[in-house]
């Protein structure tokens, strides 16, 4: 688990609050734990990468760990995954540590407006700026493919993961409605505890 004496890092304005996370970050000091804390990171062991196959299991296992994280049996298989890694082969990202991966974006578009998709951390290495790194590399892959837009949906109920887009400086959009239309009854999203 980290471990640091400061204080929680608060700021209103993205720019100063990514200069001051980097900051936090380096000069962090770290304990261990009575293990070895294999949690143990700084940015000379973080590496943030495009995704592909090869990460899947990584992936999911991380995804079926995360509380509240719902999974679609079909759009979430390896088969699923490919598929989509294979349609937009730079844009999704993995934050590896220690040759672990700890984090994960499915980032994709068509050619006009892109998505965000599973963003998620390791419980144990969130609060260290990995979610807003992995955010920043997608976008950049994406502006390099003339992207101008970028949509994610956020449940309601995510209380952390709508804190984590406010703070990011995404706009919560209320002048529209969400819809959807099954096409494959059997792409059953299931929830994890």
């Amino acid at each position: 688990m980290f471990r640091c004496s400061h204080k929680r890092l608060r700021s209103s304005h993205p720019a100063k609050m990514h200069s001051m996370r980097s900051r936090f970050i380096e000069n962090c000091p770290r304990e261990a734990d009575s293990k070895e804390d294999e949690n143990n990171m700084n940015d000379t062991n973080l590496t943030i990468r495009p995704m592909t196959i090869d990460d899947f299991e990584q992936v999911h296992s991380l995804w079926m760990e995360i509380h509240g994280f719902g999974i679609r049996s079909i759009d979430d298989s390896k088969e699923g995954v490919e598929r989509f890694i294979r349609r937009n082969p730079a844009t999704s990202m993995v934050a590896v540590c220690d040759g672990k991966i700890v984090g994960a974006i499915l980032c994709g578009h068509d050619g006009r407006r892109a998505g965000l998709y599973h963003v998620c951390v390791q419980e144990n290495y969130r609060k260290h700026g990995i979610g807003q790194k992995l955010v920043e590399r997608c976008l950049a892959a994406l502006k390099a493919e003339k992207i101008s837009k970028v949509n994610l949906i956020a449940f309601k109920q995510n209380e952390i993961g709508n804190r984590f887009w406010q703070s990011l400086g995404w706009k919560y959009c209320d002048n529209v409605n969400y819809y959807e239309y099954v096409l494959n009854e059997e792409n059953i999203t299931v929830f994890n505890p």
